[in-house]
């Protein structure tokens, strides 16, 4: 039987459908069975990411009904949520934080939340429950009532955070990183996706709070409404109503613990290391060379780990196999620690993007090398000296003379031909005169395309000698200066001929052409359907490609003036 040619088969294939082979008694070839299943186990796999997708983008657009400018930090909330990381959320008062934890407890079918605003004189009674007396009076155990308070919630918000006392604060960097709360001599699993912090401000310095500060992986400022439509829908709506889910919709815990199980499968190509390893370099640059009085950018070692799995989830619910270009614009927000870092990891980022795919996937600093060689051996060919024997004589400026050969007048090769000759193997000419000085013969590179015309008795056969030149295996010497110093016999030439070296720079930039082709199309059209990049970041994306796009053009422009410039140098008289 044959299998159906899907587009899904192929890609997972590597681009090759399988034809499943039946002998004649009926039986399917073993190796083919094999490879059925397989591939039909693939078909459930992407049946169940497209499911996924389809799912969180229907989640999203009921979590965002009725809301203004604020679907993206909702998009973000959700990843952190599903990536089981918690979100900080900066901004003015006034600014539909809160809403934007109160419609995320929709998301989930076991919807358990908690809220709470801080004080500086909130206990922690008020956010792990009160101790319980009967346990205390009864058997001496210290132990708090949870039941409704955040140790048994799913999603919670905690308003105006930095304002919690010591004893709140340490209780919560184990409930965040690791999901567990020790009540009394229990150590017990919360049931928490998602802590979802807000605050008008960033936490002060010298009080202790940076611990808790990192715990956050996902950093956003919310701002007010900026566009003017929107800003009339909301003033014209009568009242703040809740979204209307539908029952489908939430996610069930058996599904998001399966979600995350699977997210943890998604690959990382080698260039996503690089990438990485680029941001991690320039920060250290960046910390080293700023301003004094400017804070310096610091990434963990755990918050790193935590940023992959970040990206994991993002790529796993816009059904990617692995992490793409597009999903590493989020790390911004996860690596800014004040506000005035944000442009700057955003064009730290933005750049290690644009040097992973430039460098490590397309190959721009062989090509650029091979480009930089080709110049210089066009600089060598237009200069006086630039030969290996300095005996040589180099005459009108271009070319050696040829001594002793039988023809009426001077016989004159150009100096960079030579240089090209090799002692082991012959290369052909034919002989142009010269038609502004007639009297110089002029022996030329022959090109069996172009020359076609030229009979086969007025081609000649060179090889290098020691200052000579092999003509039909006839040896001939160069015209050298008097008096000139012996040279030792140089080592065999191995140079290859420039044309081959313009050619194997030209099939270099094609195939980064047809790379980068491969690379934008796949990029862009992920980006564009991307559930958790905003407008600007997909944006972004597409100027980053378009600046390689032109990076590559201009290649091709400078090889197109490399070799108009041979062809003149070499062209007919």
């Amino acid at each position: 039987m044959n299998f159906p040619h899907e587009t899904e088969n192929s890609y997972l294939s590597g681009g090759n459908c399988l034809n499943l082979g039946v002998n004649p008694s009926g039986e399917v070839y073993f190796k083919e069975f094999l490879y059925l299943c397989l591939l039909l186990t693939t078909h459930e796999i992407i049946r169940h990411m497209k499911s996924i997708k389809s799912h969180i983008t229907q989640l999203l657009k009921s979590l965002n009904e009725g809301v203004f400018e604020k679907e993206h930090t909702i998009a973000l909330s959700l990843l952190s949520a599903m990536a089981g990381e918690s979100i900080f959320l900066l901004g003015p008062p006034g600014v539909a934080k809160s809403l934007v934890a109160r419609r995320l407890k929709y998301a989930f079918k076991e919807n358990n939340a908690f809220e709470y605003l801080m004080s500086r004189f909130s206990t922690p009674d008020e956010i792990f429950g009160p101790v319980s007396i009967s346990k205390l009076k009864d058997e001496d155990t210290y132990e708090r009532i949870t039941e409704g308070y955040l140790p048994t919630a799913s999603v919670a918000f905690l308003d105006e955070i930095w304002k919690a006392g010591p004893a709140i604060q340490n209780s919560l960097l184990t409930v965040i990183n690791e999901k567990i709360y020790r009540n009394g001599q229990f150590t017990v699993k919360v049931p928490l996706k998602v802590l979802i912090a807000a605050s008008n401000e960033l936490p002060a310095k010298g009080e202790g709070l940076e611990a808790l500060y990192d715990r956050f992986l996902i950093r956003q400022f919310v701002g007010c409404i900026e566009q003017e439509f929107a800003f009339d829908r909301m003033i014209a709506s009568t009242k703040d109503t809740e979204p209307n889910i539908p029952e489908k919709l939430p996610i069930e815990q058996e599904e998001y613990c399966k979600m995350q199980a699977e997210a943890e499968t998604v690959t990382l190509h080698y260039t996503f290391f690089e990438l990485v390893h680029t941001i991690k370099r320039t920060v250290e640059q960046y910390n080293t060379q700023r301003d004094a009085n400017l804070p310096p950018i610091y990434i963990s070692d755990r918050r790193w780990k935590k940023i992959v799995g970040l990206l994991r989830t993002s790529a796993y619910l816009n059904e990617s196999p692995a992490v793409n270009f597009a999903d590493c614009l989020l790390i911004p927000y996860c690596i800014w620690d004040e506000v005035s870092q944000l442009p700057i990891v955003e064009n730290i980022v933005q750049q290690a993007i644009t040097e992973s795919i430039n460098t490590y996937l397309l190959g721009e600093k062989q090509l650029e090398q091979k480009l930089d060689a080709l110049k210089e051996d066009m600089k060598a060919e237009h200069s006086l000296r630039e030969i290996s024997d300095p005996a040589i004589q180099v005459v009108d400026t271009f070319y050696h003379r040829i001594e002793g050969y039988r023809i009426a007048g001077n016989l004159l090769m150009f100096a960079s031909d030579y240089q090209n000759l090799k002692k082991d193997s012959n290369r052909l000419f034919y002989i142009q005169q010269d038609k502004f000085r007639p009297v110089n013969k002029i022996l030329k590179t022959y090109d069996f395309v172009k020359n076609r015309s030229i009979a086969q008795k007025d081609i000649y056969s060179l090889r290098k000698g020691n200052r000579s030149v092999f003509v039909n295996n006839e040896e001939y010497p160069l015209l050298c200066y008097k008096d000139c110093e012996s040279l030792p016999e140089p080592n065999e030439e191995t140079s290859t001929p420039f044309e081959f070296r313009l050619q194997e720079v030209i099939d270099l930039l094609q195939n980064m052409e047809t790379e980068f082709k491969k690379l934008s199309d796949r990029e862009n059209g992920y980006a564009r359907e991307h559930l958790f990049l905003s407008t600007r970041q997909k944006a972004d994306l597409k100027r980053i490609l378009n600046g390689t796009a032109h990076i590559i053009e201009s290649y091709r422009n400078e090889l197109r003036i490399i070799a108009h410039a041979h062809e003149q140098e070499n062209r007919e008289y």
